[in-house]
């Protein structure tokens, strides 16, 4: 420091003293050279300086001009009042002074003394950097330097900003002021972000689905190789022609979305014929395809609505077509069922309805299926009044026990008519509630079949004794391999003992696999004749096995109305071997004068 600078911070102590001893008057400069035994022109002098630097505050009154202490904060406490790190050095690189963010910054104890000290000879964070003290060195020469540097200080890993100038104080003379900050967290912010940005670069490329950037106007912007694959196409140049709009079936739907300006989820349609036809965009893909879709603006930093959009997608075309066939096949079961199928649930909280209910409530019951929340309500007012009680009671049970549900009853339909109904349904446990899957059987033809089954019992059980307990055979099969074998499905006692085998050994076997001998073009040939036309036959005598031991049988073949065959057999070897000869053989055979009981004709089986 100089004498004059020691002179001068004595003279401005004396001064700002004497004005705050008159404040709050203003004190003219007569008053102020008197009292402080100066002349006036030294007084002048000292306050224009303390006025320059905003120590003390002049008003005129007239020729005159009053001081007073200066109502603003003076420069060294605004100074130490800054976020910067400042220090500033005299001619001799001594510190001359620093601010509250410079200890702070170099996180140094408050109690240090640093003023008047040799700047280098403290060993500080960044001002032991060599590179950094050569600058210093620069500037007090008066040489070219660098006004800012960055510098990392390997003890601590710490990175700095600095910004160096020359200062020239009227009082102090030249000097060095260096603001400094640590910029360590920003480093690493900006590393974060350039790793982020890679990362997200990376993600953009590699992530499975489709993403396209677009403008307002649809124009694309950008796209990832992802979206080239779900959209069939075969080089970039193929993305870049095309408008975001053109890949959407409906336009109005994406402009919407567009005007909303917020993030959602949806479904895009793609014709990939008219993208060909109309853009002559060739994609691998054709038809119509489905996707899956987030939309989202990118909001610009500066804020403000949303110049750019975007689109993550990925193709759900083969899980929307199997949607679609298992929808077609369950409505194809459910229009077939005597029925109708519904959802019940039952929530923990107490609530319980219906989720879902066939559009056939109407058809069968005569019950709109909407409001389907008051379907269950509706349903069960028309409960026959005698199954009631036995209706409630079986719902109040399942719901209590969350167990499968079974219930037959009478239906009172609301346009009139009653049917009988068989309801069954399965729980199955969710997160919060019980559902049940379940069918509404209409079981009247059922009721009024069970009722025809006692009354053909009794006609059911002549048919089988006769069936069964006939002196002639019969032999009932069905055509397989299209014709080329028949399959036996029934026989009787009488047949399993002409053919030397039970009836076990029969149903089931193949006609000309069980008896190769039958395999003749003729007998090839009238089975399907008669399959064909409907016209009974008769067949010549024949043995189902070239063997001694096997009967001569005669055949009367006809069509069943199930669209099998049935023959009518009758053992004539005895007639045709006798004395009397084929001429009495073919009379006596059709009567069954050899058979213990009545012959009751073929014709009896029709």
């Amino acid at each position: 420091m100089t004498d004059d600078a020691t002179t001068y911070k004595e003279m401005r102590d004396r001064i700002l003293g004497l004005l705050k001893q008159h404040a709050p008057r203003e004190v003219p400069i007569r008053t102020i050279a008197r009292e402080l035994e100066i002349d006036r022109r030294t007084a002048a002098k000292y306050l224009d300086l303390l006025a320059l630097s905003g120590d003390v505050g002049m008003e005129r009154f007239g020729p005159k001009k009053l001081y007073r202490p200066s109502q603003r904060l003076p420069l060294p406490e605004i100074v130490d009042h800054l976020p910067v790190a400042l220090v500033i050095l005299d001619a001799d690189l001594r510190v001359n002074m620093v601010n509250a963010s410079f200890v702070a910054t170099l996180g140094l104890h408050p109690s240090h003394t640093l003023v008047d000290a040799p700047l280098f000879d403290l060993n500080l964070p960044f001002f032991s950097d060599p590179a950094v003290q050569r600058n210093i060195e620069r500037i007090r020469r008066s040489e070219a330097y660098l006004d800012k540097m960055q510098v990392i200080d390997e003890r601590t890993d710490r990175a700095f900003l600095a910004a160096f100038a020359q200062i020239v104080s009227p009082t102090a003379g030249e000097g060095i002021m260096i603001s400094l900050q640590d910029i360590t967290a920003v480093r690493k912010a900006e590393t974060d972000l350039r790793d982020s940005e890679k990362k997200m670069a990376t993600l953009f490329e590699s992530v499975p689905s489709g993403i396209i950037f677009f403008a307002a106007d649809g124009a694309i912007l950008d796209a990832n190789r992802a979206s080239l694959r779900v959209l069939g196409l075969r080089a970039p140049a193929d993305m870049r022609i095309t408008s975001i709009f053109d890949i959407a079936c409906y336009r109005t739907k994406l402009e919407s979305l567009i005007r909303e300006g917020r993030a959602t989820e949806t479904e895009l349609a793609c014709d990939f014929e008219r993208l060909r036809r109309e853009q002559g965009i060739q994609s691998t893909k054709s038809g119509i395809a489905y996707f899956d879709v987030v939309f989202t603006p990118v909001l610009p930093h500066s804020g403000g609505p949303a110049k750019e959009f975007a689109i993550i997608f990925k193709d759900i075309t083969a899980k929307r077509r199997a949607e679609k066939d298992l929808k077609e096949r369950l409505r194809g079961v459910s229009s077939n069922l005597p029925g109708i199928i519904y959802q019940f649930y039952a929530r923990d909280t107490g609530d319980w309805g219906i989720y879902y209910v066939d559009t056939r409530s109407a058809d069968i019951f005569g019950l709109d299926p909407e409001p389907v929340r008051d379907w269950f309500q509706r349903f069960s007012a028309r409960i026959a009044p005698e199954d009631r009680d036995r209706w409630d009671e079986s719902t109040h049970e399942t719901v209590l026990g969350r167990v499968p549900w079974d219930f037959e009853g009478k239906f009172l339909k609301p346009s009139g008519g009653e049917i009988y109904f068989h309801g069954i349904s399965q729980p199955v446990r969710l997160e919060h509630e019980t559902v049940w899957n379940g069918i509404f059987l209409d079981i009247t033809d059922r009721r009024m079949a069970e009722e025809a089954l006692q009354q053909s019992h009794f006609l059911e059980t002549r048919y089988r004794s006769f069936f069964e307990d006939t002196c002639n055979g019969i032999l009932i099969y069905e055509p397989v391999d299209e014709g080329g074998d028949y399959l036996i499905t029934d026989a009787n006692r009488v047949t399993a003992d002409l053919l030397r085998t039970s009836r076990a050994g029969l149903v089931g076997k193949r006609l000309f696999e069980e008896f190769p001998d039958l395999s003749t073009p003729e007998i090839r040939a009238l089975l399907p004749r008669i399959l064909t036309t409907g016209r009974p036959e008769v067949v010549a005598p024949l043995r189902y096995r070239e063997r001694d031991d096997f009967p001569l049988i005669s055949h009367y073949v006809f069509r069943l109305p199930s669209g099998e065959l049935a023959s009518f057999m009758i053992d004539v070897s005895e007639v045709l071997e006798g004395a009397e000869g084929l001429q009495g053989a073919v009379e006596d055979a059709p009567d069954g004068s050899d058979c213990d009981c009545e012959d009751p004709g073929p014709l009896s089986l029709i």
